[in-house]
């Protein structure tokens, strides 16, 4: 075997040094020969293009319906994703819907795989789609274990995009076998609509089960964020494939909202503000965008291969009648042909022997059978040295086996190669090449030779390898370095300051108002700016600290080795102060401020991460406070956010938990022993803690939006407890505390009338809304116009815990309350305390010359409800009348409820 491939090679060298002229005589029939066979040949051809094409509509109308399948089976992955995971039960509708529609889709498909006629154009298609179609046998069991909550969403997930996936890359094998290039492309551009559309199916599960569960982890924002890219490299591929023009609908094919979910670090703060209904009606309308292009794509696909089908009949039928002339005539021909051909090879000889590129011919097994001058030149191997040899022997080992193997596998099923090598040259020398090879193949698709052409780009490719390294850790405009590398040498700053007690500064500094400049002057001169600034920032440093660029207009400074922070305050100033300085670019002159958020280590012990975005935090609270200066971070204030944000996530579970219950207590006429209504006070059985006094947690949460969401459940309690009562035969009016957060919202009118109409035999007469006097007093005529509004549905209001406010004459006579309730802090010791005893006759005069009733709270014993009824107050609650207590004890309560004996006699007052 070996003697005889020596044979060979030896061949192949003497041949190689015949005169070429000798080479064409030898050749000179082979023209004539050619084309007698070529004409038969073509003739066999064309008639195979002709079956091909005329199977290619029953091709398309199978990619059509199982494209169709796809789209139904995203809609249900998306709806199921949220009833196995975030069990959102409101979705159960559509997605019995989109069930329906997926079962139709399906039976269509099976429909059309029934009716098309199979032969060796159809087959591998038919045989696919029928993979498909037994896949989603199991497609029942999945529904059932969805319904019963049995599956999660990652095996939903799984499933479904197992199936979408492998029909997709079922579909997309069928571009490469079409005869027709440019129905190729056509082709190749529906399948990556197809694969978009799968993209814009993952997001909208992945953030529709966010918006639902009110979470997203980190795992799902990558996942975004790599779908966005993918995105928009598909886009770029649909573009470069076909001719269809989509009139800008795939140009913004995104959400507003999907970008700002990845632009911001504090995601799921983000998610409040977004309804799942609308973001899956947002992205369900992109979907139907792509689909809506697929369809036209589709149809002009089809069209495409209608016109193929006849042209190519029709060619069939010409080539028929003209092949003998054209015979004829090649004959004749044949000899100018060789003489060009002669000529061309000669050119195309001399082109290898003189470029300044390798080039390297192998047989079908990879051996070298030639190569030209400029080898040797680069490799410093001879030819004698190489022919017959593997070329594997130049390789450096920088590249591993995976890389040759996924190199050798697109060689064989593309034909070609492209791209960067390292190799070795015979002095053991290390050299990168750009390379392509080709693969050359017989009629029968048969691989014969393989053809590599590469030149040495060694210096191009170092050079090229420190420009991405310089582009990954620096900000593009300014030069700066980006967060990458900030953050990088904030962690070794920090680990310098550990060893040696030292201060670490981090500031985040942002332009006030940068929009205008870009509004006014536009983006190219808000880039100057941008540049000018960060001149100033970086000739204003030690060295030793860091400035970098994060985005926009916003710089994060670290500052190694502070002394004090005093001393690191008077730094920030003077940066501040050289910042702020007149910024010309070109013609325009402008003014500008910043704003500064401080933190520092290590009076803040934290990470990295942790102090830049506690920099971050306080730059925002300088913007809130008026812009133009310069905020520390508040330690102290994030820990009682933390306990805040502790606080509410419990509650938020107690809520769900049915953890929260209302007490009653009930309110007399002191005068007549009638009970006249109860106030309605919140309680929390905490399962460890037990019974938890509202002091410590209603105070806490009082100025955050939350309180608004527990009083209104207070408020939804209350009137269904008074609904149940007068179910029973009893009318007894409630009063609710409303904090001023929740008066003063816009929503707050709103929210009481619907809580009235969900308890329509309730009246308003049978609320009473209990407001502290000094809740409204920032606002009094919002307020006013609110209590006057509920006065007019017929809601009753007091002011509470009156006398320890701030409330004046004018005060008093702009709010529309019927009644003023003192506070308990005077009825409790105003039998022996004089001043306190004269707060309360001046409230109850007061409550007489405004025309207000009055009750006072906290009447513990006989003697203060007999003091009281003396000076004019009969109405009163405390301890003396009753404990606050459950619902269920009220009505035991009324039964037994007398008067102390002391106030048997005030009837006769």
């Amino acid at each position: 075997m070996r003697g005889r491939k020596r044979i060979s090679y030896r061949a192949l060298e003497l041949f190689d040094k015949l005169p070429l002229s000798y080479r064409f005589a030898a050749a000179l029939l082979l023209p004539i020969i050619a084309i007698i066979w070529m004409s038969g040949s073509n003739i066999l051809e064309l008639r195979q293009s002709v079956n091909r094409l005329d199977a290619l509509n029953d091709n398309i109308t199978l990619v059509t319906a199982a494209g169709q399948l796809v789209g139904t089976l995203q809609r249900e992955r998306g709806l199921s994703v949220l009833i196995a995971d975030a069990g959102a039960d409101r979705f159960r509708a559509r997605l019995a819907q989109s069930r329906e529609r997926t079962n139709q889709q399906l039976e269509h498909l099976k429909q059309q795989l029934s009716s098309v006629d199979i032969n060796p154009e159809t087959q591998s298609l038919y045989q696919s789609l029928k993979i498909t179609t037994d896949a989603l046998s199991q497609l029942p069991v999945m529904r059932e274990r969805v319904d019963n909550k049995v599956a999660t969403a990652d095996e939903a997930i799984q499933f479904y995009t197992s199936v979408i996936q492998q029909t997709n890359s079922q579909l997309s094998e069928l571009a490469s076998d079409l005869p027709i290039v440019s129905l190729s492309r056509e082709v190749n551009a529906y399948f990556i609509l197809n694969r978009l559309r799968e993209l814009l199916g993952q997001e909208r599960a992945i953030v529709g089960k966010a918006l639902v569960t009110g979470e997203i982890s980190q795992n799902d924002i990558r996942q975004l964020a790599y779908n966005a890219g993918r995105q928009r490299s598909l886009l770029i591929g649909f573009e470069s494939q076909t001719t269809v023009e989509p009139d800008g609908e795939l140009s913004a094919l995104t959400t507003e909202f999907r970008q700002k979910l990845l632009a911001t670090r504090m995601p799921n703060e983000l998610l409040q503000g977004m309804d799942a209904d609308v973001w899956i009606a947002q992205q369900t309308q992109l979907i139907a965008t792509v689909q809506d292009v697929e369809e036209r794509l589709i149809t002009n696909i089809k069209e495409s291969a209608t016109n193929s089908y006849e042209s190519s009949l029709n060619e069939l039928w010409r080539y028929a009648i003209i092949s003998p002339l054209v015979l004829l005539a090649a004959l004749f021909l044949s000899w100018l042909i060789l003489r060009y051909v002669r000529r061309q090879i000669m050119l195309a000889d001399s082109v290898f022997q003189h470029t300044q590129d390798r080039i390297t011919i192998t047989d079908a097994d990879g051996r070298i059978l030639d190569v030209n001058p400029a080898f040797t030149r680069i490799t410093g191997y001879k030819k004698r040295e190489v022919l017959g040899k593997n070329p594997r022997f130049l390789k450096s080992g920088r590249q591993g086996k995976s890389f040759y193997r996924a190199m050798f596998q697109q060689l064989i099923k593309d034909g070609f190669w492209q791209g960067e090598l390292w190799n070795r040259r015979k002095n053991g020398e290390f050299y990168a090449e750009l390379a392509s090879m080709s693969a050359i193949k017989n009629k029968r698709g048969e691989v014969q030779n393989f053809v590599g052409i590469s030149s040495d780009v060694t210096e191009r490719s170092f050079a090229h390898k420190r420009e991405l390294e310089y582009r990954t850790y620096h900000d593009a405009l300014t030069g700066l370095p980006n967060i990458l590398l900030v953050r990088d040498r904030l962690e070794h700053a920090l680990s310098i300051a550990s060893r040696k007690n030292e201060i670490v500064v981090v500031a985040s500094i942002d332009v006030d108002n940068f929009k205008n400049i870009n509004a006014q002057f536009g983006h190219t001169v808000g880039d100057k700016v941008i540049e000018k600034l960060a001149k100033r920032l970086s000739a204003t440093l030690r060295e030793g600290d860091t400035v970098g660029r994060l985005s926009g207009d916003e710089f994060l400074l670290v500052i190694e080795g502070g002394e004090t922070e005093l001393k690191v305050n008077e730094v920030l100033e003077r940066i501040k102060l050289d910042l702020s300085e007149t910024i010309t670019v070109g013609s325009y002159t402008m003014d500008i401020t910043v704003s500064i958020g401080v933190t520092a280590y290590p009076q803040d012990d934290n990470d990295a991460d942790t102090l830049i975005r506690h920099s971050s935090q306080s730059l925002h609270q300088a913007k809130r406070n008026g812009r133009d200066r310069i905020t520390w971070f508040d330690t102290q204030r994030e820990q009682e956010q933390t306990q805040l944000t502790q606080l509410i996530k419990r509650m938020e579970l107690a809520m769900s938990n049915n953890e929260l219950e209302l007490f009653y207590q009930p309110k007399v006429n002191m005068k007549t022993c009638e009970v006249i209504g109860v106030e309605a006070l919140l309680r929390w059985r905490d399962p460890e803690r037990g019974l938890v006094p509202p002091g410590d947690f209603l105070p806490i949460i009082e100025e955050h939006p939350f309180s608004i969401d527990v009083g209104n459940w207070v408020l939804d309690a209350a009137l269904k407890q008074v609904n149940e009562w007068r179910s029973q035969g009893i009318e007894l009016p409630v009063s609710v505390n409303i904090n001023a957060l929740q008066l003063l919202d816009d929503e707050f009118l709103d929210s009481v009338s619907t809580h009235l109409l969900h308890y329509p035999n309730v009246s308003p007469k049978f609320l009473e809304i209990e407001v502290l006097e000094s809740a409204a007093i920032g606002k009094i005529k919002v307020a006013a116009e609110v209590l006057a509004k509920c006065k007019k549905m017929g809601i009753a209001v007091s002011l509470d815990d009156f006398g320890t406010g701030f409330a004046a004459l004018d005060y008093l006579k702009r709010l529309p309350a019927q009644t003023l309730k003192i506070d308990q802090s005077f009825v409790r010791d105003m039998m022996t305390d004089e001043g306190d005893l004269a707060i309360v006759k001046g409230i109850i005069g007061l409550a007489d010359a405004f025309n207000f009733n009055i009750i006072a709270e906290g009447v513990e014993t006989e003697p203060q409800g007999k003091t009281l009824v003396e000076l004019g107050c009969v109405l009163g609650q405390g301890y003396g009348i009753a404990k606050p207590m459950p619902a269920n004890e009220v009505l035991p309560w009324l039964k037994n409820w007398k008067c102390p004996e002391g106030w048997g006699g005030y009837e006769g007052l």
